[in-house]
């Protein structure tokens, strides 16, 4: 029995479905090892109408990438209502969720040296994006030695997720405090634990 709704999609709302599962065929099987068929039945679509919206495999996987850089911009997006440090770990968090649930050429998207020339630029706009609102929430001087350490430290968060991932060794947590402890060194700074958390701790360490 078909389903009704299908006809009634739009085709925004479509063309974002086969992308969504595209993601996920890119991600285990890789991009030469994912099939349009196999996308196609995931999805619920005909390959014709895959090939309607995407005009290759290629094509396909630029569109996966676009959205999963979105996606992790608005997941890691500063919070005004949040303190520096609370919006680093917020943000290191999510990009490890992110590197860890992706595969293949989707998680290149988070490393500067990818060979995809779509995957190259998504990962410098991202990264220059991150660097200005690193700059803007870490209270630090936009100066050559700030942005110098800023890009080291953004090339050192990407060692980390990856070793972290495939070495293991590490919880995320160790992690994301790592990673806040290197940017202070590399700042000279220190971003204070916000007072109400530090109130919680000092009322857990007198229980």
């Amino acid at each position: 029995m078909s389903n009704p709704s299908r006809g009634r999609m739009r085709a925004e709302d479509r063309s974002e479905q086969i992308v969504r599962v595209a993601a996920e065929h890119f991600t285990r099987d890789g991009v030469a090892g994912a099939s349009m068929s196999a996308i196609a039945k995931d999805a619920g679509v005909t390959r014709a109408l895959v090939y309607h919206y995407f005009s290759g495999k290629e094509a396909l996987l630029e569109a996966v990438l676009h959205a999963e850089s979105d996606r992790l911009l608005e997941a890691t997006r500063p919070d005004p209502a949040l303190s520096a440090r609370e919006n680093l770990q917020r943000a290191l968090g999510a990009y490890l969720n992110f590197f860890a649930a992706s595969g293949g050429a989707v998680r290149e998207l988070y490393t500067a040296a990818a060979a995809v020339p779509t995957v190259q630029e998504l990962s410098q706009a991202n990264h220059q994006l991150h660097m200005r609102w690193l700059l803007e929430h870490a209270g630090q001087p936009d100066t050559p030695r700030t942005r110098l350490a800023l890009g080291g430290w953004l090339a050192f968060v990407e060692f980390t997720a990856r070793q972290s991932v495939e070495a293991g060794g590490l919880v995320r947590e160790q992690v994301i405090d790592l990673c806040i402890t290197t940017l202070e060194g590399a700042l000279e700074t220190s971003f204070d634990v916000p007072e109400h958390t530090a109130i919680n701790v000092m009322q857990k360490e007198s229980l």
